[in-house]
């Protein structure tokens, strides 16, 4: 990764704005490793305080100058025209600067109405893949989206916003080795996270991790297993990825001691589902996870968390799928297979 150049560091704040915990850990690393001298304004979603009511601390401990919250859960889905008006009325109201003043703007969750405001604008902007691999997958985000905010859905993909081909998108950033499309002309910048955490100073890397978790974690567990959200995306019901779970409870994962990392989105009670597994119930950005424990778990097992793509220098994965939105609809917990895992050691000098 390139670092920031000296004629940047003379110019004005950069704006961020995120909205998942993957987005929020990508860009408090992209604010790091390219923009540690400029000042840097943050727009969260309102929705955030439930997960992460600690978000204030984003600007006490100067990870960056300012936080805003975006106030999503007051703009009613109603037309393009009034959600417009509604997301460049909370521009003027919460950013500190015009759009336009900013030196650089960088969007992670580009397809909230956010985005709307610079397109409007015509103020250039630099897009982040929602997760990693997702730019491959553009199709699939509208069709999860769509399925509980169809008016969201068609604006987004009206827009070019789910894949990136918005006007005004001066580069995309994605983790290139996770795509399935073609990746390689000069719009594509390639970050990682998992990466990206390797080249934080140490102590940088713990007050990091510490935004997240005060302390390290105890388990005696042989291995991960990272959950998603299936059901609030949309993808499955709730019943079918119960017995998702369970067919991996009786099934693959018998006998196993593990500790359960919950996608921060997922309400599924893996407490009662797997009886003697540690569950995590703070939740944080499951990149973090080789940095979280006493005694790190060698093995990490999921259905086709995305997640899974950060963290393959510091665990033998298993993948029980590839592509999280391929679940059928009538899943049968009987056709698991798990595939060959992926046993590539461990970095040298990982945790």
């Amino acid at each position: 990764m390139t670092r920031i150049s000296a004629d940047q560091m003379e110019r004005g704040p950069v704006l961020y704005h995120a909205v998942s915990s993957y987005q929020l850990l990508e860009v408090l690393l992209h604010r790091f490793l390219f923009h540690p001298r400029e000042r840097a304004v943050l727009l969260l979603p309102d929705f955030i305080v439930d997960k992460y009511p600690q978000y204030r601390r984003l600007a006490r401990r100067r990870f960056f100058d300012e936080v805003r919250l975006f106030p999503y859960l007051r703009i009613p889905h109603g037309d393009e025209a009034q959600v417009a008006a509604d997301a460049e009325r909370a521009c003027r109201e919460l950013l500190p600067l015009p759009l336009a003043a900013f030196s650089g703007v960088y969007v992670a969750g580009a397809h909230f109405y956010f985005s709307l405001c610079l397109i409007r604008q015509g103020v250039p902007f630099y897009f982040f893949e929602d997760a990693a691999g997702m730019l491959s997958r553009a199709e699939s985000l509208y069709q999860g989206l769509h399925k509980v905010y169809p008016l969201h859905a068609d604006i987004a993909r009206r827009y070019g916003l789910f894949d990136g081909s918005a006007p005004g998108v001066r580069g995309i950033y994605c983790l290139k080795r996770a795509q399935s499309i073609d990746v390689s002309g000069p719009l594509y910048q390639d970050f990682a996270v998992e990466e990206a955490l390797e080249a934080l100073p140490p102590r940088r890397r713990r007050a990091l991790t510490r935004l997240f978790l005060r302390r390290r974690i105890h388990t005696g567990a042989r291995a991960v297993l990272l959950t998603q959200h299936l059901a609030n995306l949309g993808i499955v019901s709730p019943a079918q990825q119960r017995a998702l779970y369970e067919g991996l409870r009786d099934g693959p994962l018998r006998g196993i001691p593990l500790v359960i990392k919950p996608h921060p989105d997922d309400t599924l009670d893996y407490a009662a589902l797997f009886p003697g597994a540690d569950v995590l119930r703070t939740p944080f950005p499951s990149e973090l996870l080789p940095y979280v424990f006493h005694r790190k778990p060698p093995e990490l097992y999921t259905f086709s968390s995305t997640g899974a793509e950060n963290l393959r220098r510091h665990f033998i994965i298993h993948q029980f799928g590839r592509d999280p939105y391929a679940v059928p609809p009538r899943f049968d917990p009987g056709q698991l297979g798990l595939s060959a895992p992926d046993r590539r050691p461990p970095a040298p000098g990982a945790p």
